[in-house]
């Protein structure tokens, strides 16, 4: 026979088992029972064992557990109380919107896709159905964008707390907003794919990405290696620097064509080598007796010493030649000489270069077969100063002086040199020089003289061969 409860035991009964609590003889006489009915743990008491992120076990599968029907009821008053009870609930609960949908599937654990610690600590993962409570809000930390995969992500603000969608994060927004219409498991709820971008430990991964480096085109090989071409005409009051067996001055034309090949090495960052070999022609307009043909090599190291001044030594070889059909040598000269050398800007245009040259010279003529020993100590220091008036016009003016001091022979040599030139600049590879100057001074050897005026145009083309 079964007992039947009054109508208003019943509703009791039911609403106990809505809230969550229940008349005492309708509880649990058995641990199990209890256990069942009791809450489950918070994210707070799951996570025991530090760096575990995994789901606890003992609830991970299951749905949130409700309180367990009385068991000392028969169990036809079992399901009588059971859908009394649903008619209660439906009166007394609020109605179950998509908002408390959302948040209760997202809260529950079979909800859970990723960590649990995504959830807010110390917050339960469920509610028992019915709960007149709003949803859980998610913890602002997993509000943003980079967490929207995330389970706590997912669960739908309310209304009036939602942040407006911008054009950046509107397919963040429509996938979090859009998830109560995915097809639901009627024991799971709605079952989130975890993102292959996601990592279990670290969430989302974004990568950034590379700054595009400016490419840099590949520079072609500085050439070391020149051929240049220069004619050279002047005209001179005192051709050979010495008074003639009339008691003048010897003034003459001539005209000087001349070739040279240079290789310049570099052997270090401020280290470059010094090759060249130079031939060139000495013709007199009314003096050809003295014409000759010079040829020259010169082999040396420059160094810079400073973003302004550099040295040099180099060792050059010197033969002058008679020209004709019985070519004769009559002048060798084998020379080492160090100089330094630095350049002073002063103005955006105008500039001071200065040098010093100390050099030994050991030198032998020969005239009618007799040899003379012209060997000494040359000295010289000078100075120029240019100013461009164009890239391609350069204006300057020069100062020398030179000390000669004859090892073999009681001779001393002073003289200076006053010099002013125009420089024109055709293209890079073509230069037109006009100069002009005078020349001073005195030697312990009476028959030499210095004083001398000259002038004279030069053009010169340098060819990058390699």
């Amino acid at each position: 026979m079964v007992k039947r409860h009054p109508p208003l035991q019943l509703a009791l009964v039911s609403l106990g088992l809505l809230c969550g609590a229940m008349p005492s003889y309708a509880r649990p006489t058995n641990n199990a029972a209890a256990d069942r009915a009791a809450p489950p743990p918070t994210v707070a008491q799951a996570e025991t064992v530090p760096g575990d992120r995994d789901t606890p076990a003992d609830w991970a599968g299951s749905p949130v557990p409700e309180a367990a029907p009385a068991q000392v009821a028969p169990a036809r008053a079992t399901v009588e109380a059971a859908q009394v009870a649903d008619q209660l609930a439906g009166a007394i609960a609020p109605p179950a919107d998509r908002q408390a949908d959302s948040a209760t599937s997202a809260a529950s654990p079979a909800r859970v896709v990723g960590r649990a610690s995504d959830q807010t600590l110390g917050e339960p993962l469920g509610e028992p159905l019915g709960h007149t409570s709003g949803a859980i809000a998610p913890d602002p930390a997993l509000s943003t964008n980079t967490y929207l995969t995330s389970a706590a992500a997912l669960t739908a603000r309310p209304q009036s707390d939602r942040w407006s969608a911008s054009p950046a994060n509107s397919a963040e927004l429509a996938q979090a907003d859009n998830d109560s219409d995915l097809p639901q498991d009627p024991e799971l709820g709605v079952i989130q794919v975890r993102s292959l971008l996601e990592d279990n430990d670290l969430g989302i991964l974004r990568i950034r990405d590379q700054p595009q480096l400016p490419t840099q085109t590949a520079q072609p090989p500085a050439k070391i290696g020149f051929f240049s071409a220069r004619l050279a005409i002047a005209s001179s009051d005192n051709i050979l620097l010495a008074v003639n067996d009339v008691g003048g001055l010897t003034s003459d034309v001539f005209l000087r064509p001349s070739i040279a090949f240079g290789v310049y090495p570099s052997l270090g960052p401020q280290t470059a080598l010094i090759a060249t070999a130079d031939l060139g022609l000495q013709r007199y307009g009314a003096q050809s007796s003295l014409n000759y043909d010079d040829l020259r090599f010169r082999l040396g190291v420059r160094q810079g010493l400073s973003p302004r001044s550099y040295g040099q030594l180099i060792v050059t070889y010197q033969e002058l030649y008679r020209p004709g059909g019985n070519r004769s040598r009559f002048f060798k000269n084998t020379a080492v000489g160090l100089t330094l050398g630095r350049r002073d800007p002063i103005a955006p245009k105008l500039a001071l270069d200065s040098y010093y040259l100390l050099q030994y010279n050991d030198a032998q003529s020969t005239s009618s077969g007799t040899a003379t020993d012209f060997s000494r100590i040359f000295q010289s220091a000078g100075a120029y100063l240019g100013y461009d008036i164009t890239p391609a016009v350069q204006v300057g003016v020069s100062y020398q002086l030179n000390l000669i001091d004859y090892t073999a022979q009681p001779r001393y040599d002073t003289f200076q040199q006053v010099l002013g030139q125009v420089v024109y600049r055709l293209n890079p590879s073509l230069r037109l020089n006009l100069y002009g100057g005078v020349s001073f001074g005195r030697s312990s050897e009476p028959r030499v003289q210095f004083n001398d005026t000259f002038f004279g145009a030069a053009i010169d083309a340098t060819i990058p061969l390699f």
